[in-house]
């Protein structure tokens, strides 16, 4: 009965630090290859119990261990992806381990149950999640202006971009952050009938004018933005874009809230949340 709960308990343990892994490296590992990891993690750590495998327990072997399941874990397209992925893995391995030892140590426990281990780990994960992310959140930051491309129906501006965190605008259908664009420095890769529209009395009608009279590869993408403060409107008309290209890294149907704001230095407002997709 005691290997079985060994078992249970080192199974959900190695999910948890590959599923954390797979979180902070953007890896899309599917379920099925999560738990295949998890499975052979379970397997080498049942061996442990058994003096005929001491063997498998040397440096290279445990080297050998955690490269067969990186490779089986995660979605590595090349060499330089499976190395990243293979760092993130080995810290994250080390700081929930380190982690939950220090819990157990500040706690004075003796005998720890396997839910209580369980909980530990999940727990150490979650923090680290949100360690990472405050520190990319804050790299991202310290550089506050960003040179941006964007791309809509295959048409391509360059435009800079502020990164601020006071844009809380978010598209209520996909519920993603909005990037604000002067709208002038679009002008040239949209359809005049943008060019006449006031910006600061968007109303359902004026959007539904618009709709009507360009074309279906425009239309499809133009989108009602409800705001409480943004061209002094209870509306802003967006539309989606191909991509936004930032730092050379594409994200994809970012949609675009167009907007009459003037400022040197800067023709687009992003939120740093976004750049978290990167």
């Amino acid at each position: 009965m005691y290997v079985e709960y060994y078992a249970i308990e080192n199974l959900l343990v190695n999910y948890i630090i590959i599923s954390c892994t797979a979180i902070i490296s953007k890896n899309n590992s599917s379920m099925k290859k999560k738990w295949t990891g998890a499975t052979i993690g379970m397997i080498y750590s049942i061996l442990y119990l058994f003096d005929n495998f001491n063997l498998f327990f040397s440096i290279p072997m445990k080297v050998l261990l955690i490269l067969i399941v990186t490779k089986i874990a995660f979605n590595n397209k090349s060499l330089k992806g499976y190395l990243r992925t293979l760092t993130i893995f080995y810290f994250v391995n080390i700081f929930i381990a380190g982690s939950s030892f220090f819990i157990i140590y500040c706690t004075g426990l003796t005998h720890l149950t396997i839910s209580f281990i369980i909980l530990i780990t999940y727990i150490s994960g979650v923090v680290l999640k949100y360690i990472y992310n405050d520190i990319k959140e804050l790299k991202h930051i310290a550089s506050m202006k960003k040179d941006m491309t964007v791309c809509i129906d295959e048409k391509e501006v360059e435009l800079k971009a502020l990164i601020d965190t006071g844009n809380l605008l978010k598209d209520p259908i996909s519920k993603s952050e909005v990037v604000i664009i002067s709208a002038n420095k679009l002008y040239g890769i949209l359809p005049e009938e943008f060019q006449k529209l006031d910006l600061k009395n968007i109303n359902i009608s004026s959007i539904d004018n618009v709709i009507d009279k360009v074309d279906k590869n425009i239309s499809y993408r133009i989108r009602m933005i409800p705001v409480k403060q943004i061209n002094d409107s209870n509306l802003v008309i967006g539309i989606k874009s191909d991509y936004i290209k930032v730092d050379g890294q594409k994200i994809p149907n970012v949609i675009l809230g167009l907007s009459n704001f003037n400022e040197d230095g800067y023709n687009a407002i992003l939120n740093p949340q976004l750049l978290m997709s990167i």
